[in-house]
């Protein structure tokens, strides 16, 4: 479905929230967060899982209303994320090799570890996130052209349930299924990818884009009321989750609905709408990127001075600052250097896989 309605080009809520999820994805880095296990699930589970599907609800809903408008922007979008994805891989490969180095690989299979690492797991532990985007948006673009949307829907819905096996491992122990995922994770390592955890909501961004325009009544009525709703879902499902835990905290079914009204609350929100948060939008890249830079530097210095296990606020605090200093000198150098040099074209963080937009 295609709208002649005009879309706006300013969405301060979703940049402010976007950084947020930044912050959040630092914080869930950070291992333990607090001493009571309730707040450090409440904050690792049910506030940072939250990050990364408004990341890629955001990616494919921008994604597809330029798709309408070009249909060489594919193409286009995905030869800039690849040439971001293969620099900020380069840039941690150091990291990739001192992790293999620890899970014990031999040196003469570091070479085939490499391409592992590029299409599945990433070189560093937050960049599995590319792979994943790009499979997923493959998969979604190749079903929607053969199905309609409740048929890609129920596909993207199984594949998250047989993904979830691995956050309910704790619960299936001793069945069949927990049997078949132990076998596939001793393989795979993690059903966090592209074809198991990202379809879902990368189809949410897409049906987004297709219908919030319209006059589609699910996503018209109510929406406060079903975004609290799903946040209790959210709150009941971290609890069920925390009294036995499996083997990660990735999928969970109430982020579905939760990151859907959420999204649509942030898109149609005229809130600060005279506000430009760009240079939030911008920050918010970069501290994804160079986040575990600061934060492994911070943790290694201090297990050299005898600190052990420095986790939690404390570390996160010390990242976020370090970080964001960081992030004004690149900003302060770009600014200086303006465009006389090539030096701006590599610090400036040309995918837009936060929020995936220009002008539209």
């Amino acid at each position: 479905m295609e709208t002649s309605q005009p879309i706006k080009n300013n969405f301060p809520l979703l940049d402010l929230t976007q950084y947020a999820a930044s912050l959040f994805v630092i914080l869930a880095h950070c291992d333990r967060l607090a001493e009571n296990d309730f707040i450090h699930f409440f904050l690792k589970v049910c506030c940072a899982r939250l990050a990364v599907p408004i990341f890629l609800i955001g990616s494919s809903y921008f994604f597809r209303l330029k798709q309408r408008q070009n249909t060489r922007y594919p193409g286009i979008f995905f030869k800039r994320q690849w040439k971001t994805y293969l620099f900020w891989s380069l840039i941690y490969l150091p990291y990739g090799i001192l992790f293999i180095q620890d899970l014990g690989v031999p040196s003469n299979l570091y070479l085939a570890a490499l391409p592992v690492g590029l299409a599945y797991l990433g070189v560093c532990y937050h960049l599995w996130y590319f792979p994943a985007l790009f499979f997923g948006l493959w998969l979604v673009r190749k079903w929607l052209r053969h199905f309609n949307y409740p048929i890609t829907f129920s596909i993207c819905l199984l594949l998250f349930a047989l993904g979830a096996t691995e956050t309910y491992s704790g619960y299936l122990q001793g069945t069949l299924i927990y049997d078949l995922y132990a076998f596939y994770n001793q393989i795979f390592m993690t059903t966090r990818n592209g074809l198991f955890y990202t379809p879902v909501f990368i189809l949410i961004g897409f049906f987004l884009a297709d219908y919030l325009e319209g006059n589609h009544t699910f996503l018209q009525r109510h929406i406060p009321v079903k975004f609290g709703i799903s946040l209790i879902l959210l709150g009941i499902e971290t609890l069920i989750i925390c009294l036995r835990q499996g083997d990660d905290k990735n999928f969970l079914f109430s982020l579905l609905p939760a990151s859907l009204f959420l999204m649509i609350l942030l898109l149609r929100s005229n809130t600060l709408q005279n506000r430009n948060f760009s240079h939030l939008r911008k920050s918010a890249q970069y501290l994804f990127f160079l986040h575990p830079a600061f934060l492994e530097t911070t943790k290694w210095f201090l297990a050299r001075l005898g600190v052990q296990k420095f986790q939690g606020i404390p570390l996160f605090l010390i990242t976020f600052v370090l970080t964001t200093l960081s992030i004004e000198i690149l900003f302060l150098i770009k600014k200086r250097l303006a465009y006389r040099t090539i030096l701006p074209q590599i610090i400036q963080p040309e995918n837009k896989f936060l929020s995936s937009r220009r002008k539209l």
